[in-house]
């Protein structure tokens, strides 16, 4: 009986230690810490100015991608004329970056 006792023990704690291990390493993302950027390659994303609001297109869209609720008009004037002409971004990623440095 103290045999299977400790060889119950024992595959138990292997179970425990060994998904200890193995959860972490398959966890790809947790969504809630960060977001993955999904890179589309050839896509463009434009950030301009809408009204006094910045707004970001993506591609050849004529509707927004994305609406923000950050005032132009709160922004320096080098940036105000270069939202109001439209500033280009290749990825996602980058696009949120600097969006990000407007808004905040």
């Amino acid at each position: 009986m103290k045999r299977l006792f400790y060889i119950t023990s024992i595959i138990v704690l292997s179970c425990v230690l060994a998904s200890s291990v193995i959860i972490p390493l398959t966890q790809e993302h947790d969504p809630l810490k960060e977001p993955v950027y999904i890179e589309n390659e050839g896509e463009e994303y434009i950030i301009k100015s809408l009204g006094d609001r910045i707004v970001v297109y993506r591609g050849k869209d004529e509707k927004p991608y994305l609406e923000t609720t950050t005032a132009v008009s709160s922004l320096p004037s080098d940036i105000q004329q270069k939202l109001n002409r439209g500033i280009s971004y290749s990825s996602e990623k980058s696009m949120k970056e600097a969006l990000d440095e407007f808004c905040s």
